[in-house]
């Protein structure tokens, strides 16, 4: 322990101070002690100031490491994002405007309707018969099907084959039977079908079992 008076070191059992010769009291002693535990609690409370001032520095350089990597890193990113996006609506535009001019636009067949038309046959039953039907000048060089199914007194006379034509410039389509008939047709129906098969418009029509040119 230090001696209050002359501030010698002693030893802590001694009594009185070996330089000066004071007494060395109780009192001292726990003043010395007060001392000494101030003077460590003041050590220890400067070590801990110094310890969370530097975790803050740390904390602080690594949140704004984190706010330059995913904040300004990320904008970079979404600026340059849009630009790639518009550049492919652009080439998905052009690629669509050349397809267009590419493919040529297909006449519209559904508004086709049979108008009239006429059949004739050869002077003899073994003459294939001959049709001609009119849907209109507005659908010249339109491309159809044509299918005809001829009877006799309610027997079928052909099979009705889907015969491919196109319409004249005067706006007829003229198809022939694909054969000849023991007798001559009484009842005709016709079909017109668009380029896919798709049936747009028929027709029946009562016939004279008779050789020539009929009307309807």
């Amino acid at each position: 322990m230090r001696c209050p008076n002359c501030d010698s070191e002693n030893s802590d059992s001694a009594k009185f101070c070996k330089k000066c010769g004071s007494p060395l009291s109780k009192k001292a002693v726990n003043h010395e002690k007060m001392i000494n535990s101030m003077s460590n609690n003041s050590s220890s409370d400067d070590t801990t100031k110094y310890i969370i001032i530097t975790l803050a520095i740390i904390a602080v350089v690594l949140a704004g490491a984190f706010v330059y990597i995913y904040g300004f890193g990320s904008n970079q990113s979404n600026d340059s994002q849009p630009q790639q996006v518009n550049q492919d609506d652009d080439a998905v535009e052009a690629d669509s405007s050349d397809t267009a001019q590419a493919v040529p636009s297909e006449p519209d067949t559904s508004s086709i309707s049979i108008l009239g038309g006429s059949f004739s046959t050869g002077s003899a039953e073994e003459d294939k018969t001959y049709a001609r039907i009119n849907v209109g000048t507005e659908h010249a060089g339109e491309d159809v099907i044509v299918q005809i199914f001829y009877s006799r007194d309610g027997n079928a006379l052909n099979h009705g084959n889907m015969v491919p034509a196109t319409v004249h410039s005067d706006g007829y389509l003229e198809i022939a039977s694909a054969d000849a008939y023991h007798y001559y047709p009484d009842y005709a129906t016709i079909k017109i079908y668009d380029s896919n098969s798709n049936l747009i418009t028929t027709k029946s029509v009562s016939l004279s079992p008779q050789s020539g040119t009929q009307t309807f």
